[in-house]
């Protein structure tokens, strides 16, 4: 009898919303407290967000079985359609006025902290992105993804990729070479060249959610023909989806703050960063498969965001299955030199 009560209720769409909001609300709570990768209660909020993925399929089901029930399949059916092509005219209304194939986008990871977080969703409008502007040649642009040179005190070194993922590489494994010494110890006496540009690096605050608070490396500056280019957090947020075979393909649309505008033979291309993290995304480089990532053509530029709607991305993060935050998530970068 109170099954079939509980049942009856839950057909109401009030109560659905408030189930669902509540749900949410429970696997964003209990992720404060126990989501930390190394908590041993961490299945908890984890737990949670498949439940929200379960309702939301659940309560869907509900409503096409009910309406079924109390007009026919055929009546039903008719809705299901009815209902789709309004939400896709909204979709294409949307992307025709903000002049963009995806209008909005989910924040999946923790690296726009704090100006975004994970679960927000982003308003986006096709347009160019505020960013500094450089005119480079084809060669220039190629060379960006070249062999890096590094100097440090007492020798010089050179390999695919970039010096930070080099060292986060060396410590996996074990291992402390004199360059990643400096480089952890001092890392405004490390340079690193990498065809057209010149990495210059300092100390970043990182403090953690629980308020202890450490130091890492992290990419001060970026110079290109004797001018030096700090990271500008005045510069466009833009959505863009990584060049097939990036490293960054795998993971989806990101959305990173633009550092640059690259004009090559009449043809632009951005370089991007999350403001949480310690480097440009053309600098990440994954040593086991050689997986790099490439300066972003124009057009897979999604557009620049122009406003966030908060929590309610939780909600396609979770159908999509992305049920759980990394260990940035608790962690945030804190840069001395910046514009």
């Amino acid at each position: 009898m109170m099954g079939e009560k509980i049942r009856e209720r839950l057909k109401e769409g009030r109560i659905q919303a408030l189930v669902l909001l509540g749900t949410l609300a429970l696997a964003l709570m209990t992720n404060a407290l126990f989501g930390a990768p190394n908590s041993a209660w961490n299945f908890i909020p984890l737990l949670f967000g498949i439940l929200v993925a379960v309702e939301i399929i659940y309560f869907v089901t509900l409503e096409v079985k009910e309406g079924a029930k109390a007009h026919g399949w055929k009546h039903e059916a008719l809705d299901t359609v009815i209902a789709l092509a309004v939400a896709l005219f909204i979709w294409f209304g949307a992307s025709f006025l903000l002049n963009t194939s995806a209008p909005l986008s989910a924040v999946v990871s923790c690296s726009m902290l704090p100006n975004l977080q994970r679960g927000d969703f982003v308003v986006v409008q096709g347009a160019p992105a505020r960013a500094y502007e450089l005119g480079m040649t084809q060669a220039e642009l190629d060379s960006l993804n070249g062999r890096a040179s590094v100097a440090y005190p007492g020798g010089n070194a050179s390999f695919e990729g970039s010096l930070f993922p080099y060292c986060v590489g060396e410590r996996i494994s074990g291992k402390t070479s004199a360059l990643c010494r400096a480089f952890i110890d001092s890392p405004e006496t490390v340079i690193e060249k990498k065809g057209a540009f010149t990495y210059l690096y300092e100390t970043c605050a990182m403090t953690y959610s629980n308020g202890t608070a450490a130091h890492m490396p992290c990419l001060k500056s970026v110079t290109f023909k004797g001018i030096e280019y700090l990271s500008n957090f005045s510069n466009d947020i833009v959505v863009y989806q990584p060049p097939s075979g990036d490293y960054y393909a795998r993971i989806g649309d990101i959305v990173h703050r633009v550092m640059f505008r690259i004009s090559v033979d009449g043809k632009y291309y951005y370089l991007t960063r999350g403001d949480n993290n310690p480097l440009l995304d053309l600098q990440s480089y994954e040593y086991g498969t050689g997986m790099a990532n490439h300066p972003i053509p124009e057009k897979n530029l999604r557009g620049k965001v122009i406003g966030r709607i908060p929590i309610l991305g939780y909600f396609k993060l979770f159908i999509q299955g992305y049920f759980q935050e990394d260990s940035q998530c608790r962690t945030q970068l804190e840069f001395t030199h910046a514009n």
